[in-house]
């Protein structure tokens, strides 16, 4: 039987495979800018062109792609990229991501790829010993939204079945009302998983937060005592290791001692901060962390993989898998884990394999390396920020996070501080993005590039003066 030529996959694959080869290593150089240079509507333009009724050869479409993103691509994977937080694919992840795409494994079920779910299991096992978390199951997720997704939607179960509840079968309605507590400071992801488990956000007690920009213990147990007065039972407690705003983390060895005390489950949302553990400096900035029930981190902050992987690790596997597990008549298992019942997806790619490359290339004295650097350089940035009369600190910086402002007299301060970030942005010698903290817009720094070196971050500071001295 004569093969069948399928529309759009035609052409000369050897051809376009030695064009990936060539633009795949262009792309793994530092690019020249750190911001993009073109606009949304000039971008869109490019693209928009009607669905086409033939296929393009398979060698066309690469370049195509490349010339058509050129000038709109963010200059993430370079050193003087400080928005968010945001890592630079190492090569050896990229390089492993692409070949993962072309071997196109589905991890849900073991059958469909078999090597790559052991690959995985063997992966969060090396995490879980790298962050000195005693992890008995894990999940690797499209990133820590995902993963504190799955992990609270752990805690709900066990809350459920702390009450005879189950609440795979009988859902939220049939819990009692509930409370769940985080500083002021808690990520939208951990609000937005709260609202897709049918909790609500509007369950959150807002705990105030000290100095350091962490949560403070007393009020969180006031608030669990009023909660405890009013009948609304006390169920989870979400601490930060590494507040996305500042870099702070809450003292999580106070608040596992609160947990225990009241019976609370204890979900650490360590996106980046768990890698804290990895510096001598910052490591009891999050001491306790061994203490939570659920962890939840980025791969593609600190561990510098591709976008989209994130891990979720749990303490108790058979309770993870509980409140997943579930099997159909036409899933055929394997001998090996089916990882669809460890969280909500059913098919999904190799996401583990990037982050198995990157713990091959830097082994854990790379990343302790990795992290104390950029440790260190956001001290350098603060010193410099301290040092200048027209800099001033915004928020304490003992970690990768550096909030800082442009001050002279005779200005309004709010105003040119967001027109700096505006302007620094848009020039894109370098890229930072603001936070406003206690009501006052600043300049924000986020480090965690392995590409991030001093004379970048001493280019952001002279590049928020030049322009805040120009306006």
């Amino acid at each position: 039987m004569a093969e069948v030529e399928l529309t759009g996959v035609g052409g000369d694959l050897d051809a376009a495979v030695a064009d990936l080869a060539e633009r795949f290593r262009a792309a793994l150089e530092p690019p020249v800018r750190a911001g993009a240079e073109l606009d949304s509507a000039t971008l869109r333009a490019r693209f928009d062109e009607p669905l086409p009724e033939d296929g393009m050869p398979v060698e066309a479409i690469l370049g195509q792609l490349d010339e058509r993103s050129a000038g709109g691509l963010a200059g993430s994977t370079g050193g003087r990229y400080f928005g968010y937080v945001t890592g630079a694919s190492l090569p050896a992840a990229a390089i492993v991501e692409a070949w993962t795409a072309a071997v196109d494994q589905n991890v849900g079920m073991w059958p469909l790829g078999p090597a790559a779910v052991e690959l995985e299991q063997v992966t969060l096992g090396w995490l879980a010993d790298l962050l000195d978390f005693p992890s008995a199951s894990g999940y690797f997720g499209s990133g820590a939204t995902m993963a504190n997704t799955a992990s609270l939607a752990v805690a709900r179960h066990w809350f459920g079945r702390k009450h005879g509840v189950d609440v795979g079968v009988d859902g939220v309605r049939a819990l009692p009302p509930l409370a769940v507590y985080g500083s002021v400071e808690l990520h939208l992801s951990d609000h937005k998983a709260l609202r897709t488990l049918g909790l609500g956000s509007g369950c959150v007690r807002a705990i105030p937060i000290d100095a350091a920009y962490a949560m403070e213990v007393e009020p969180l147990v006031a608030a669990i005592e009023r909660d405890l007065a009013a009948g609304v039972e006390p169920a989870i407690v979400i601490a930060q290791a590494g507040s996305v705003n500042t870099g702070a983390s809450d003292p999580l060895d106070a608040i596992a001692d609160v947990c225990d005390r009241y019976g609370l489950w204890l979900h650490v949302d360590g996106a980046f901060g768990a890698f804290f553990r990895l510096c001598e400096r910052t490591a009891p900035l999050v001491r306790g962390l061994e203490r939570a029930d659920s962890l939840a981190v980025d791969g593609h902050k600190w561990l510098n993989v591709p976008n989209g992987v994130g891990f979720a690790l749990l303490r108790d596997g058979d309770l993870h898998h509980e409140t997943f597990g579930g099997s159909a008549g036409y899933l055929t298992p394997g001998s090996g884990a089916n990882l669809h019942e460890l969280a909500f997806e059913a098919s999904r790619s190799w996401r583990g394999a990037c982050v198995w490359a990157a713990l091959k290339a830097l082994g854990r004295s790379g990343v302790e390396d990795l992290v104390t650097r950029c440790c260190d350089l956001a001290a350098e940035l603060a010193a410099i920020v301290e040092e200048h009369p027209r800099l001033e600190l915004a928020a304490p910086a003992p970690t990768n996070i550096v909030c800082f402002r442009y001050v002279r007299d005779g200005i309004d301060l709010e105003e040119a501080n967001r027109r700096i970030q505006d302007e620094v942005a848009a020039a894109g010698t370098v890229f930072h993005t603001g936070a406003t903290l206690e009501g006052r817009f600043c300049q924000r720094a986020a480090i965690c590039s392995w590409r991030t070196a001093a004379d970048d971050v001493r280019a952001l500071a002279e590049e928020v003066l030049r322009v805040g001295d120009e306006l």
